[in-house]
């Protein structure tokens, strides 16, 4: 066995001891969801499904205390310090350490309701039981990182994901554009921006990209659209702008449109958007060429579907690996093995937006 075994076998050993620990003081009559938005009414849904009903939520929009959302009180606080508050907001600003410090020790994150109610499948969390069977793979994934930081990132990670424990030392300030792992920023590329959302990451490509090439943009959320088209029209450059999604197929799909970051392909969506393949958007771009996914759990369908056109046109690439748990592990190999070199940094001050960086070996 090698030293990463070792580690591996460690974290796994951990989490088992400290799962019970940090989640016995749960009680399910007496919790509170911190945030009513989008991910808070989310958790309230797969709560009652299982016949749960936390006590109400707590939301610091004034406009929202007092009212009821979903058939749940909004409140500003708990009536009572010793309730649990599930922490509900997934945001790359939100710091859960503060908010931990905020209601004390009775504080756990929506990460932890799986732990809670294996049961139930949430966002991007896991039980700690859904990665030991990739044991011999975070082993090759660890293994054909580029970097050290990404190696460290790596760890980080999945202690995070292992033990729930909030100690993020590699964070890197600048999504998409880090200056560490090879993007070439002297020459004219083109961008493909695959859930362009309002353009934040259009302004970014940029402002980096001294040259920049064509933008092709792609954002399925009708509100979020019309932001992007008026941020791609003030940038002043060569672009085109599609109201559709990237995933694995072609057709049509049910999209939850919600205007904001939350914004999904979803089996309850009320929209129904186009959704097209990689290869649809790629005609219309030339190389080198820099793609970027962050398409809300659509990246490994995607990726799966393109190996051709990837191991083709090499474009480089910038893929979130957050949204399912096996992503962390599935998606480098499946990148590495079609020859790319391959690292990973995180963009949120919690852990959150890790995304894997993906070069092309020439």
């Amino acid at each position: 066995m090698t030293r990463i075994h070792d580690t591996i076998d460690a974290l796994f050993a951990r989490s088992e001891r400290e799962l019970h620990e940090k989640t016995s003081f749960f009680d399910p009559s007496d919790f509170y969801i911190l945030g009513a938005g989008n991910m808070g009414r989310a958790a309230l849904a797969q709560f009652r499904q299982i016949g749960v009903e936390p006590r109400g939520f707590i939301d610091d929009t004034p406009g929202k205390r007092g009212t009821f959302i979903d058939g749940l009180e909004v409140f500003g606080d708990r009536e009572d310090a010793s309730s649990t508050v599930v922490v509900c907001i997934h945001n790359p600003r939100h710091d859960y350490l503060k908010s931990r410090e905020r209601f004390g020790a009775k504080t756990l994150s929506f990460l932890h309701i799986p732990w809670l109610f294996p049961q139930l499948s949430f966002a991007h969390a896991a039980h700690p039981d859904a990665y030991r069977r990739y044991r011999e793979d975070i082993v090759s994934v660890y293994e054909a990182l580029e970097d050290e930081t990404s190696r460290r990132t790596f760890i980080e990670q999945l202690t995070f994901r292992l033990t729930l424990a909030w100690n993020f030392a590699e964070y890197c300030v600048t999504p998409y554009f880090p200056d560490d792992i090879g993007l070439p920023y002297d020459e004219e590329v083109d961008f493909v921006d695959a859930g362009a959302f309002d353009g934040d990451t259009a302004r970014l490509f940029v402002k980096h990209f001294p040259q920049p090439g064509k933008i092709v943009a792609i954002e399925a959320d009708p509100r979020n659209f019309a932001k992007l088209q008026a941020c791609l029209a003030e940038l002043g450059v060569d672009h085109i702008a599609h109201n559709a999604a990237v995933d694995g197929k072609e057709g049509m799909l049910k999209f939850d449109a919600t205007g904001d970051m939350a914004a999904r392909l979803s089996e309850s969506g009320q929209l129904l958007v186009h959704c097209h393949t990689l290869a649809h958007f790629m005609k219309d771009v030339r190389n080198p060429c820099y793609v970027k996914f962050d398409v809300e759990g659509a990246e490994s369908a995607i990726i799966e579907q393109s190996g051709d056109l990837l191991a083709e046109r090499k474009p480089m690439l910038a893929v979130s690996i957050y949204h399912h748990a096996p992503d962390l592990i599935e998606i480098p190999l499946r990148l590495h093995r079609l020859g790319y070199r391959i690292s990973m940094r995180y963009h949120g001050i919690d852990g959150a937006d890790l995304v894997l960086y993906a070069m092309p070996t020439h």
